[in-house]
């Protein structure tokens, strides 16, 4: 049964595309984020990570909620879970700002399983829907609730998609976070300089009973990314 009830009739804002979770494709990413990406931001950044034993119980598919704080926060989540779940991991990326430029969303579409989330107007309600979807498909879904990248922060406030979504689909969340503890290339700055650092948190993954209050929901996953 549909998370959220999709209307039939109705033609779509947005393009939601299959093809980036293709066997042929999801062999592509493996390779080119394991072979590539990821050695490649080792040498730039060292990266510190914690909360990793709270993957060991986690029930898929899940909600992953991050802060966004850096550019490519991104990779670094990627690169703290564990290799069989990150296989199983899709991104919801900004419509607007990523998907409006064609190139990138190529990209994003084929090295990060990414997808178009809308943060305004009629779209959110197609984005909420494909999230109940791939949800249904058993993908875990990586979103940044605030809606908008503030490289070095601060946090802002949370928008309700994520808690709205948490609610209605029973399924559990688990709260992640960057922090920068020395800024890189990423951030503007570039050699001679020490290697840049970052911290990825892992908190316990949280669910919430029907019901809850899509408000207070949010409050919650703002304080649970803040805390992990």
């Amino acid at each position: 049964m549909p998370i959220f009830k999709r209307r039939e009739k109705r033609e779509r804002q947005y393009r939601f595309p299959e093809w980036p979770r293709w066997r042929p494709v999801r062999w592509l990413r493996r390779v080119s984020q394991t072979g590539l990406a990821f050695p490649l931001f080792r040498i730039f950044y060292a990266v510190e990570i914690s909360g990793r034993r709270h993957f060991r119980d986690l029930e898929e598919p899940c909600l992953i909620v991050s802060n966004h704080n850096m550019h490519m926060d991104q990779a670094m989540l990627l690169r703290a879970m564990p290799h069989s779940f990150r296989q199983r991991v899709a991104i919801a990326a900004a419509a607007s700002d990523i998907y409006g430029n064609p190139v990138r969303g190529f990209f994003a579409s084929l090295l990060g399983n990414a997808f178009p989330f809308a943060k305004q107007g009629s779209g959110i309600r197609e984005s909420l829907e494909y999230m109940g979807v791939m949800l249904e498909r058993h993908w875990n879904i990586l979103l940044f609730p605030e809606g908008k990248l503030t490289v070095m922060g601060p946090t802002q406030k949370f928008k309700s998609g994520a808690a709205r979504v948490a609610i209605e689909s029973g399924r559990p969340v688990l709260p992640m976070r960057v922090d920068v503890t020395r800024p890189g290339i990423l951030e503007g700055r570039w050699f001679p300089t020490p290697r840049a650092k970052v911290r990825v948190s892992i908190g316990p993954a949280i669910r919430f009973e029907p019901g809850t209050s899509s408000l207070a929901a949010t409050l919650r996953l703002e304080k649970a990314v803040e805390e992990a």
